[in-house]
């Protein structure tokens, strides 16, 4: 069923024409056997030009879905480690109120021992023993000696008491803000669960669409094509901020993943994460999170380097490679790759990390 493509002249303008209404008969046939999903059956496309624009729809939700499932994914991260430093307070606390408690006990040992020596009805032997000196000065040397260690002792009961009280209550308070934290993650655990069966039902949905492009000849694909601009053309400015630009370039080509980080593969904000390390700048993980780095910087001052966020709320994040282009990681089924800022979605703030 190819179609061979002529280019030049009129006769190249209508060749196409004739083209692009084949292609819209054919994805109209293919498209009637991939099954929709509730209230996206009506956006079912029956053109070239709605089969692109489905593909992208697709591929944005897909894309706002992945990276609110990283954020909640990241808060559980930090949540669970929140409980287990609690849970880990909770138990040193116990810890300290057993040992203090332990020396509560030894100090009112102490103190009953040695007020029973100094008792007119102690032990007559003990007594004598305890008294029995080389001299008077020596005696009373002792005596003193044990009244203070009686002092000492209740002194030191006292103050253990009260320390295994903090102690209890530092277990206490440990505790119950473990408890909370635990309340919290199970909400986000529900949360990524649902969020996850909404990036199962788009994929699903992209792999349908990515499935008739696929149908496609050679020809018809390569007329659907949209692979960006040539980076030939590019001026890398000096120092961290062009190799930074220069490591998002090398990646043109580059499949977009959800979740990835690289070397080979990248999500939007993925590639710049590992972009800006190579300059020693550590990036939050999704773009929302990343959109608060920086200063933020008007669209006409925009200049290689600079972060570029779309939609809202944020999920898409590009980097300029001067005012009017950018390089970033599309969308699903689609390599990393030069486009015109502004046909990349609508800005929501562009954000400058270094000058």
């Amino acid at each position: 069923m190819g179609v061979l493509v002529r280019s030049g002249g009129w006769r190249g303008a209508l060749v196409r024409r004739v083209v692009l209404a084949a292609l819209g008969t054919l994805i109209a046939g293919l498209l009637s056997a991939v099954p929709a999903s509730g209230d996206e059956e009506a956006e079912q496309p029956t053109t070239v030009a709605g089969l692109l624009g489905y593909y992208k729809d697709l591929s944005n939700k897909a894309e706002r879905v992945n990276e609110d499932l990283l954020r909640i994914q990241g808060e559980l991260e930090a949540k669970r480690q929140e409980s287990k430093d609690a849970g880990g307070r909770a138990d040193s606390a116990r810890k300290q109120a057993d040992d203090f408690r332990a020396k509560v006990n030894q100090a009112h040992q102490d103190k009953s021992r040695v007020d029973s020596l100094l008792s007119p009805s102690g032990d007559l032997n003990a007594m004598n023993a305890f008294l029995t000196g080389s001299s008077r000065d020596d005696v009373v040397s002792r005596m003193r000696a044990a009244s203070m260690a009686s002092q000492l002792s209740g002194t030191a009961a006292e103050q253990g008491r009260k320390a295994v009280i903090d102690m209890e209550r530092a277990a206490k308070d440990a505790a119950a803000a473990q408890n909370e934290v635990r309340r919290t993650e199970a909400v986000l655990e529900a949360g990524a669960a649902q969020v996850q069966r909404r990036r199962d039902e788009l994929v699903k949905q992209i792999e349908q669409v990515k499935g008739v492009i696929d149908r496609l000849t050679p020809e018809q694909k390569a007329m659907l094509a949209d692979n960006g601009d040539s980076p030939s053309s590019v001026q890398i400015p000096h120092g961290d901020v062009g190799a930074v630009l220069r490591y998002a370039l090398g990646k043109i080509g580059s499949p977009y993943v959800w979740g990835a980080v690289g070397p080979d593969t990248f999500d939007c904000s993925g590639l710049m994460m590992t972009a800006y390390r190579v300059a020693g700048v550590n990036l939050p993980r999704v773009s929302i999170q990343q959109s608060a780095v920086g200063q933020a910087i008007p669209r006409y001052q925009v200049r290689a380097g600079d972060m570029i966020f779309y939609f809202s709320p944020v999920h898409h994040v590009a980097m300029a490679i001067d005012g009017n282009r950018a390089v970033h990681a599309p969308s699903s089924g689609q390599n990393v790759k030069i486009a015109p800022i502004d046909s990349i979605g609508p800005v929501t703030v562009i954000r400058r990390v270094m000058n």
